[in-house]
């Protein structure tokens, strides 16, 4: 018995060298870099400013949240947009009723001209607002994409190199072509085709409700629906891709793995259990690094995409509400103006929610499918 524990101990500490070993072996320049984008309440939630450090700990098992940061995190971010948005929200609402007051005194003292001449210069005020808020958005959502294709570029990599290591060499040579289309393919797609198409949708949106005369409500609903069926397909497809090659991948993988562990154990004469145990260690180490590592990253990915699409949500449902309260006031121009912007952003948020979880997948995949020998 003395024997055995000592034998476990040992097996432990080889252990924990190895692991640490594997972890002194990262790029931590490279890892420490994608901090940069994360301003000071995103680290709070990350666990500190030292991507090593938190790793280090997660692989330690030596890293635990507190649910109340969590719940401060994302008060201080709807707080903030709630504080942001207020302005907008009081600008659009008394551009409404001044255009109400006028036009109660229309066919009296205020002539037709006079009236269509506020009603533009109303427009055009909240147009103004808006919209400046709104490509603000846009252009949020472009960086924060940006700053997940860089984490993808950066983290994926060494997980499937740690995956390769741990004995899953068929599982991480079909998640490599994978991790290619999610970074140049949806992340492209998304940058350069949806975002431009969802901003000409909020573009045709205004201009459609500038004036009766002008009908342009059609082509914003065309491109809504191009942006849904063209990010619904890419999602379909590419969720369906991992999940069947990487399952077919990880069966070869289990099967080679423990017939190089048999092999080792019976057939190497005298030194074969100790080279097979040395095999279970490295592959042991490989595996708690990269599951550290794609744990860390998806508390990397909160951080990085929970508070824009917190702001998106909020603006949207703003900008909903500045659409309710001006339509009793008579403008009903305006108040589609506006429910067209708020669905416009809504989509706009629906995309970026689904890219994160397309992220969170590949990794949970990833973390999941390497786990051969456990």
């Amino acid at each position: 018995m003395a024997v055995s524990v000592a034998h476990a101990a040992g097996t432990g500490e080889d252990q924990n060298d190895g692991t640490g070993d594997i972890l002194g072996a990262l790029d931590g320049d490279a890892l420490n870099e994608l901090l940069a984008a994360l301003d000071g309440r995103a680290l709070g939630l990350f666990g500190g400013s030292d991507f090593m450090s938190v790793l280090s700990r997660m692989a330690n098992g030596d890293l635990s949240f507190d649910p109340v940061t969590i719940l401060d995190f994302v008060a201080d971010v709807i707080g903030t947009s709630i504080t942001g948005l207020l302005s907008l929200l009081v600008t659009v609402i008394a551009v409404a009723i001044i255009y109400s007051i006028i036009g109660a005194l229309k066919g009296g003292r205020v002539s037709e001209g006079v009236t269509k001449a506020v009603h533009f210069a109303c427009i055009a005020a909240v147009i103004v607002v808006v919209g400046g808020a709104t490509m603000d958005m846009f252009a949020s959502c472009s960086e924060t994409l940006g700053v997940m294709s860089a984490q993808i570029d950066t983290v994926f990599p060494i997980m499937l190199t740690l995956m390769a290591a741990a004995g899953a060499s068929s599982t991480s040579s079909v998640f490599r072509p994978t991790l290619a289309v999610l970074t140049s393919g949806l992340f492209g797609l998304i940058t350069a085709v949806l975002m431009p198409m969802l901003i000409a949708a909020f573009v045709f949106g205004i201009v459609g409700n500038i004036s009766e005369e002008v009908k342009l409500g059609k082509t914003a609903d065309f491109f809504h629906g191009s942006v849904k069926w063209l990010f619904g397909t890419g999602f379909f497809l590419l969720t369906a891709f991992m999940s069947v090659q990487g399952i077919t991948a990880s069966v070869f993988d289990g099967i080679a793995v423990r017939s190089a562990r048999f092999t080792i154990g019976k057939f190497v004469p005298v030194i074969g259990g100790y080279l097979s145990e040395g095999f279970n260690l490295v592959m042991s180490g490989s595996v708690i690094v990269k599951n550290a590592l794609g744990y860390t990253s998806l508390i990397l990915l909160a951080a990085t995409v929970l508070p824009v699409i917190l702001q998106t949500g909020i603006y949207s449902l703003c900008l909903k509400l500045a659409a309710a309260a001006t339509e009793p006031l008579g403008d009903k121009l305006m108040s589609d103006m506006l429910a067209g912007a708020s669905k416009t952003v809504s989509m706009a948020g629906a995309v970026m929610t689904g890219a994160a979880f397309l992220y969170f997948v590949f990794i949970l995949m990833v973390i999941s499918t390497g786990n051969i020998f456990l």
